[in-house]
């Protein structure tokens, strides 16, 4: 049933639109680059603050200001990939790269709501060091939103 209802968002007037436009579809995905960008680079450059690699900058400061940056950043990629899913829905639920690429954004936003939950990120954000827990759901999330972006990039290829 789920994939019957995915399947049918290739149908909505929307998908067809972007399909015959000239200018849609590239103004959607370059949106949608847009959006991977503040992700990622918000993400890349906390986890490389929590990691200690970056030093400058207060994580105190730093965090909630780069949080919310990716969560704007997870918002247009969330909506601009469901526009581009819409336009070929049967093409990438048969694409492996596709859904490699969904499992890893689930279990980066699991690692996500697990970080915002422990108490040492509450802390950080008080004005104490990150402690090596935080420093691994950092390493994780790293490798996570990485390997997302590979997937995404595998799409075009498989």
């Amino acid at each position: 049933m789920l994939t019957a209802l995915l399947l049918g968002l290739g149908d909505t007037a929307l998908a067809s639109a972007l399909r015959q436009s000239e200018i849609g579809y590239p103004l959607v995905a370059s949106a949608h680059i847009l959006g991977l960008g503040l992700l990622v680079g918000s993400i890349v450059t906390l986890d490389l603050r929590i990691l200690n690699l970056i030093k400058r900058g207060t994580l105190s400061e730093l965090a909630p200001l780069l949080s919310r940056v990716a969560a704007g950043g997870f918002m247009l990629a969330i909506l601009t990939g469901g526009l581009l899913f819409s336009v070929q829905p049967a093409h990438y639920l048969g694409n492996s790269a596709f859904l490699l690429k969904l499992s890893l954004i689930s279990l980066a936003l699991i690692n996500v709501m697990v970080v915002h939950c422990l108490p040492s990120w509450r802390t950080m954000l008080a004005g104490q060091p990150a402690t090596l827990l935080l420093k691994l759901t950092a390493f994780i999330s790293l490798t996570l939103w990485l390997a997302t972006i590979t997937a995404g990039r595998w799409i075009a290829f498989v």
